[in-house]
């Protein structure tokens, strides 16, 4: 199974080991973010998740380090997860907020499509993120994904509800996207 994809701005890579798991897990996730706000998860949680499959797991939750091709900094991590159906996967993106405004998370997003439809029967990958978060939504769609959907009310922060909103891409939207034949495939390069 290809465990590299590197595009022209990022590369979406294995974590070398599980304190580089866990020192990007928790620095993203403690962060108060003003659209999720602050999300704990603890190191020794997130340390045995890595050495169960070193996050690669073909059937469940799955993640990759996203790594800036100029720099060589890591900057986030593209998460993933398998539907029970088995025919549909989900993405999750976080980039550090000093990263932003430069196509690094639309690319990490196409980068885990390639990933996901090379290496699973998948019809579609979906995604969901707040209303109100305006340049995630916006990621989505210029990722190639589209909307499809909302649960109103679904996540209170800072004293209000906020609708959830769902964007997903079909196999053959995937199949005509410029990302296919730009990225490049390996194995782990570290």
């Amino acid at each position: 199974m290809i465990t590299t994809w590197t595009g022209e701005r990022v590369r979406l890579r294995p974590f070398a080991n599980a304190n580089e798991r866990c020192d990007q897990y928790v620095e993203m996730r403690s962060k108060p973010n003003q659209f999720w706000g602050a999300w704990w998860s603890a190191r020794q949680e997130n340390k045995k998740s890595f050495e169960e499959s070193g996050l690669l797991s073909a059937d469940k939750y799955g993640c990759f380090a996203v790594e800036r091709l100029d720099t060589g900094e890591l900057i986030g991590f593209e998460e993933h997860g398998f539907v029970e159906s088995g025919t549909s996967a989900w993405i999750g993106t976080f980039i550090q907020p000093e990263h932003w405004h430069r196509g690094f998370g639309i690319e990490a997003k196409q980068l885990a499509y390639c990933y996901l439809f090379e290496n699973f029967p998948l019809t579609s990958i979906d995604s969901g993120t707040i209303d109100n978060h305006v340049r995630a939504k916006r990621g989505l769609l210029e990722s190639g994904m589209h909307f499809e959907g909302r649960i109103r009310r679904y996540h209170y922060i800072e004293g209000k509800y906020h609708d959830l909103v769902f964007y997903r891409i079909f196999r053959e939207e995937w199949e005509q996207l410029p990302i296919r034949r730009i990225a490049k495939r390996g194995s782990a390069c570290m």
